[in-house]
């Protein structure tokens, strides 16, 4: 896989990770967001339970706007689901400890982290990483992106 292909299929793990590991709650949280800032631009007082059809309609631009990320979100969901049914929890504890633990903090204590998934999985680094790929290639394919 190139090297363009796994930075991107990592950041969406990891930001699936930063997001509460739902894109249900992302959407809702993008919507939510979009439709309170209209209706304080608007000066609507009678709070988010009334929302006018401009706010609304804004909190859906604001969805659409963040379709991308939604549908990596979504990808990522898929790929755990079908290791989870292929029983291959081995993959998705590598995932959790490499891409979801501390998913925030710079990508560059990798190595770290997956030394740490080497020691309570229990497996060897190069599975790991095998693994890892092996999720990557999942997401890449799910996602429908071009993989030479």
């Amino acid at each position: 896989m190139k090297d363009y292909l796994r930075d991107y299929t990592t950041a969406a793990f990891r930001f699936y990770a930063q997001n509460d590991k739902s894109a249900e709650k992302y959407k809702k949280k993008v919507y939510i967001q979009a439709l309170e800032d209209g209706m304080i631009r608007e000066g609507n007082k009678s709070g988010i339970s009334k929302p006018t059809e401009t706010a609304i309609i804004a909190a859906e631009g604001a969805v659409s706007l963040k379709i991308a990320e939604i549908n990596d979100m979504e990808a990522v969901e898929k790929v755990i689901a079908e290791l989870d049914v292929k029983r291959r929890r081995d993959i998705i504890q590598a995932i959790e400890y490499v891409y979801f633990s501390n998913p925030q903090k710079d990508i560059e204590d990798i190595k770290a982290k997956v030394h740490i998934a080497e020691i309570y999985i229990p497996a060897s680094e190069r599975s790991i990483y095998r693994w890892l790929r092996q999720a990557r290639d999942l997401f890449a394919v799910e996602r429908g992106l071009r993989v030479n």
